[in-house]
């Protein structure tokens, strides 16, 4: 982990043992919610099993383990990322490689670069579903420019309310490009707390009960506002969708706060 620790001002107060049992405890934690959130099987024990000793569970697939491995890879990328004063694209490039860990490859899903296929999403309205296009891929470019240019100016958060609009600003602009084939959400929950962990706030881990509520906050979003495009000069509309979203996220941040309390007590 290197210098990174010197970030995590959530961890004073802990013992060294302390610190390194919730460290640990919560790349468990993050890697089995988000996995489990784009619908891997493992439970919260078999990640642990899988992170700690490597091996496999029987009866589950080489995937949902790949998936383990790549997230738990790819935490331990984020915090590399914090000893960087400007994130870069091959920076977002290469985290998707540690994300994205499938042995068959395929050209129209490629793993650490953009998307080169159009793709979309059914969204519920009302009571039927809609079909919302993401970005074409000659779009991608731009767009991630600006995602980028968004993403190093929070450098100063000041209080948790400011974290929380950050990482909810981060995390819908990225997942509304939608720059890769594949691994988005993941990627928009690791990239999206840098700047929590960069300024001292705990990271939001966003529970896997509350998947319902999170898929529907991000579609009531998506239907309120104009698909993006290279004419695009501002990623994210502050509307009621957004407050709502917002809200969600600030009510998951009580999950490591309830893991700090916990290793405490211990």
């Amino acid at each position: 982990m290197g210098n990174s620790q010197k970030h995590f001002k959530f961890l004073e107060g802990l013992s060294a043992t302390q610190q390194q049992e919730f460290l640990k405890r919560l790349k468990v934690e993050w890697t089995y919610t988000s996995n489990a959130l784009e619908g891997n099987t493992l439970s919260l024990g078999d990640t642990q099993f899988i992170i700690e000793y490597g091996l496999t569970i029987k009866g589950k697939s080489i995937q949902d383990h790949n998936e383990v491995l790549g997230h738990a890879r790819a935490v331990d990328l984020v915090y590399e990322l914090l000893e960087k004063d400007m994130l870069e694209k091959s920076d977002i490039l290469n985290l998707h490689k540690a994300v994205q860990t499938q042995i068959v490859m395929d050209i129209y899903s490629p793993i650490g670069s953009w998307k080169n296929e159009a793709n979309g999403r059914y969204v519920k309205k009302e009571e039927t579903l809609v079909y919302l296009a993401y970005p074409k891929p000659e779009e991608i470019e731009h767009l991630m420019q600006l995602w980028l240019i968004d993403f190093n100016a929070q450098n100063q958060l000041k209080n948790e309310p400011q974290a929380i609009d950050a990482y909810t600003r981060l995390h819908l602009a990225f997942t509304s490009i939608h720059p890769f084939f594949d691994g988005n959400g993941r990627m928009a929950r690791l990239l999206a707390n840098i700047p929590l962990l960069k300024n001292g706030f705990l990271p939001i881990v966003v529970n896997n009960q509350d998947r319902q509520d999170y898929l529907q906050a991000l579609s009531k979003y998506d239907l309120s506002v104009p698909e993006l495009n290279k004419k695009t000069t501002r990623l994210v509309i502050e509307n009621p969708a957004f407050e709502r979203l917002k809200n969600f996220f600030e009510k998951q941040t009580e999950n490591t706060k309830k893991l700090v309390k916990e290793i405490k007590v211990k």
